[in-house]
């Protein structure tokens, strides 16, 4: 047994303990039921690890300076958010002492405990923005520390229809929001026709890992802009003024046995006059004429589920 002290008083039986540098606690698995007094309420930490869908990890991680950074909860528990009463069974922290991101449920999924069951138990939660109401079972929100919105990740079921700079769109996985609240990413659910500097593009990420929902496929400037988007649906040919032409477009690679090995979708990014391909690629759009074509994906043997795919597969492309 493992005794500690913490800025949340002192902890008797912890196992696991790790220190920062400077001697203050860093991590720590927590065997008894203790209550942290903390800005949202008291919380108490996960101290038992018998269900299957206890996750076996830290009970609680701090800063450097013993604020607290993280805490897995015992239950889920109502804690105030700057978006009001939430319930919640992971949190996590700011330097500052500030909720940085809530996630509602935290069950360790496996062969007895899948998503599904997981979903089963989310509730749908309400959030007022500034482009309307949005109502969703979500796995995680994200404030800035001034406590405005800054993501929402969806459950993978949930597909949510909301008003974007592009008008009303079905959403996948989630969207993040400047600190004003406009609209800064989603990740479009279906392929989305969008009217760019060099022509209509089909914005559609078949590769969008689904993690997260602060980083996505389409992206707006806080004006609303077109500021980038992924598409697997389109290539992008350009003649230049010196009759030159180059090619843009996803890439597929398929072995010898016809498995596919990797597909990268083709990432297109707008800059002032400036079209961007891929992070590395600068063509200036007054000098070049664009053409955008359908890309046809390869088919390979692995190939099952055309609907999640959202392509039409050829034999060439």
């Amino acid at each position: 047994m493992t005794t500690i002290n913490t800025n949340y008083g002192i902890l008797n039986d912890v196992d696991n303990v790790t220190f920062h540098t400077n001697g203050m606690v860093k991590d720590c698995v927590i065997n008894e039921e203790v209550e942290f007094e903390t800005p949202c309420g008291v919380l108490i930490p996960q101290h038992e690890f018998t269900s299957h869908r206890n996750k076996t990890g830290y009970s609680a991680s701090f800063y450097e300076t013993g604020i607290l950074r993280k805490i897995s909860l015992s239950d889920v528990t109502q804690v105030m958010t700057p978006s009001g009463l939430m319930p919640a069974e992971l949190i996590m922290f700011y330097k500052s002492g500030k909720i940085k991101k809530v996630f509602p449920l935290n069950g360790k999924l496996s062969a007895y405990w899948e998503e599904d069951d997981e979903y089963q138990l989310a509730k749908e939660s309400i959030f007022v923005l500034p482009f309307g109401e949005v109502k969703a079972k979500i796995i995680a929100i994200t404030f800035y520390e001034d406590g405005a919105i800054r993501d929402l990740t969806f459950w993978p079921k949930e597909v949510i229809k909301i008003a974007t700079p592009i008008g009303e769109t079905a959403v996948r996985i989630g969207f993040s929001l400047y600190p004003d609240g406009n609209i800064k990413s989603i990740e479009p659910a279906y392929q989305s026709a969008i009217q760019t500097p060099i022509g209509e593009i089909k914005a559609f990420d078949m590769e969008a890992s689904g993690i997260s929902g602060d980083t996505n496929s389409l992206n707006f400037t806080q004006e609303g802009k077109i500021k980038s988007l992924i598409t697997s649906i389109n290539k992008v040919i350009i003649s230049n003024d010196n009759g030159e032409t180059s090619i843009y477009s996803p890439e597929q690679s398929i072995d010898i046995d016809g498995l596919e090995v990797a597909f990268v979708p083709l990432k297109i990014t707008f800059e002032d006059n400036a079209v961007i391909f891929n992070d590395t690629e600068t063509c200036d759009i007054n000098h070049a004429q664009f053409k955008i074509e359908p890309y046809i994906k390869k088919a390979h043997s692995m190939c099952s589920d055309c609907a999640s795919c959202g392509q039409s597969c050829g034999t060439t492309n």
